[in-house]
């Protein structure tokens, strides 16, 4: 079994592991139920990614502002899901 399956594995398994989580927790609230998902922005400190807003090309800096905002379950499969399939292209 490749690295690559490995890593991807985990990462699958963190991002199933992070649905069921907030969706526990989107029950538990009172009254109705709201879906917070966290995102790379929720975690990280806003100086952390500063950075992104000095990149010149501005292709390269939405795509970064679209990767950071997006739900961190998605990310976290999107990445399993390619580490996967990298794993299956190299190990051949």
């Amino acid at each position: 079994m490749s690295k690559y399956y490995i890593v991807g594995g985990l990462l699958c398994l963190g991002g199933l592991v992070l649905v069921g989580f907030q969706a526990i927790s989107s029950m538990m609230t009172p009254g109705d139920i709201v879906w917070k998902s966290l995102s790379l922005v929720d975690v990280l400190d806003a100086t952390y990614l500063k950075w992104i807003d000095s990149i010149s090309w501005h292709s390269i800096q939405k795509n970064l502002k679209y990767i950071t905002t997006m739900p961190m379950y998605i990310l976290l499969l999107g990445t399993g899901a390619f580490s996967m399939i990298v794993g299956g292209v190299v190990d051949k």
